[in-house]
């Protein structure tokens, strides 16, 4: 089809032979299909998702959750999510977009791309998907301004310190990941139709990173199939007729983070959160297996996570926040994970770029399409972290569908693990999350029984985890006892 010339990539763009699989139209796509373009390594394989094409079986073999972007190299191997596919394509091909020398600045490259998946993402989608189509408007239009204007305000004053680029003055893959969601929010149109105007630093911010990468042009001239393009056929979608919102203001820069290695012979770290946190017993568990540090006590119920002090550490007010012997601080499990297994225990983040992509793949996957409904919908509302649904038996089909299509793109073959017969980063992630839903209290609230498959994934990576018991014992709090108390 048309829309995959684009007439500002440059010829040579594809001559790596990776495929990103996508659509012009599509940000997540962009951000790959601009950096493979820029490495020139790889271009846009489109995907006509209208036509379903991501639902055929042919696809369905390189990424069985039918999702995009999707890459494909010349050899058979495949990968989802961006934020996975940025860093392989970075790490393959050794560039200094994730540069390998400094353990700190790739943390806070993991840390940026993991909050605005995590954070912004959701808040902008609500905002520019309704008018490319994508999504039906949100009920009360005032209150998603809100909500956008708060993510991208907090974004903003944790992470721009004033340099040019949002991990430091040099250009990164956290660029890649930010400046293509932020280029819709930058347009007049976008403006008009949505009432949200990006701050005089953000649009500065969009204006530089374009200029930085030599494939920015696909965002504004595709052939009539660029985001700028495409929006701009919206016409019949009615304008905002209240008061315009600046996004992206902060009353203060960021401090200006640490860069370099690891702290050396780290013993003492601390990963703030709680033992009922599935997200946060992840670092945990982590970090008291590779003989680091374990976890500091971060009281949600009694608002630990909004004093000062805290927010000092992490401003989205989050946990598990990881803090080293020599101050650095992380959020983010998957961040801190890849952090701890990098610099302190590389035999939980083994292999070349393919394999870590694989363990990436899974990791991002756990933190939001599975997660969205597994967590969110099963364990969540039971430990009393979240409402019910309102299907529950919708969720929990729609939970058991997400976990055979993880069975089969990572424990297929014969694999016990995900990174083959030991355990790695992929299980430190997962695992809390699906103990969480093998309780029976679970099961006896919701009606969803683990498959006997994820049951033994579970048991087989607690049996490989030094302190895997305290996904049971944690005095009365951890995942197991707490679970018990909601029978």
């Amino acid at each position: 089809m048309g829309v995959c010339s684009a007439k500002k990539i440059p010829e040579d763009a594809g001559a790596g032979g990776i495929k990103i699989h996508g659509a012009p139209v599509s940000t997540n796509s962009l951000t790959c299909i601009i950096l493979a373009s820029d490495l020139g390594k790889g271009a846009l394989e489109y995907c006509d998702l209208m036509a379903g094409a991501h639902k055929q079986e042919g696809f369905l073999k390189k990424n069985p959750f039918g999702q995009v972007p999707t890459l494909e190299e010349p050899d058979g191997f495949s990968c989802g999510e961006s934020n996975a596919i940025l860093r392989y394509l970075a790490v393959k091909h050794n560039s200094e977009l994730y540069p390998v020398g400094d353990a700190k600045l790739r943390a806070r490259i993991d840390w940026i791309m993991a909050s605005w998946s995590a954070q912004v993402y959701q808040k902008w989608s609500a905002r520019i998907y309704p008018i490319l189509g994508f999504a039906p408007a949100p009920a009360d239009l005032e209150k998603a301004n809100k909500d956008l204007k708060e993510a991208l305000d907090m974004f903003t004053g944790a992470f721009f310190t004033g340099s040019k680029f949002v991990a430091g003055d040099s250009l990164t893959i956290a660029d890649y990941k930010v400046m293509p969601f932020l280029f819709g929010l930058s347009l007049p149109f976008a403006e008009k139709k949505t009432g949200v105007k990006l701050s005089p630093a953000l649009a500065k911010y969009v204006q530089d990173a374009m200029g930085a990468m030599k494939t920015s042009g696909i965002l504004t001239s595709n052939g009539g199939w660029s985001v700028k393009e495409f929006m701009e056929t919206k016409t019949d979608f009615p304008d905002y007729t209240g008061t315009t919102l600046v996004v992206g203001e902060s009353a203060t820069l960021a401090p200006v983070f640490a860069k370099g290695a690891a702290a050396k012979d780290e013993k003492t770290a601390k990963i703030w959160g709680m033992p009922a946190s599935g997200n946060s017993v992840a670092a945990i568990l982590c970090a008291m297996d590779a003989g680091i540090g374990g976890m500091e006590m971060c009281n949600l119920m009694e608002g630990a996570h909004m004093k000062p002090e805290f927010l000092a550490k992490n401003p989205f007010h989050q946990i598990p926040t990881y803090e080293g012997s020599d101050g650095f601080c992380v959020a983010e499990s998957t961040a801190i994970l890849r952090f701890i297994a990098s610099n302190y225990a590389p035999a939980l983040y083994p292999g070349g770029a393919k394999e870590k992509a694989l363990i990436d793949w899974s990791m991002d996957l756990m933190s939001g399409t599975i997660y969205d409904i597994m967590a969110i919908k099963l364990f969540y509302p039971v430990f009393g972290f979240a409402p019910a649904p309102a299907d529950q038996k919708a969720e929990n089909d729609a939970t058991l569908d997400l976990l055979a299509k993880y069975e089969k793109a990572f424990l297929s073959g014969g694999k016990k693990f995900v990174a083959g017969d030991k355990i790695s980063i992929a299980e430190y992630k997962a695992v809390p999350l699906l103990f969480a839903c093998m309780q029976p209290s679970i099961e006896k609230k919701t009606g969803f029984k683990m498959p006997a498959r994820m049951v033994k994934y579970v048991e087989d990576a607690m049996a490989q985890m030094k302190n895997g018991s305290f996904l049971s014992s944690a005095g009365g709090y951890s995942i197991k006892e707490y679970a018990a108390s909601k029978e």
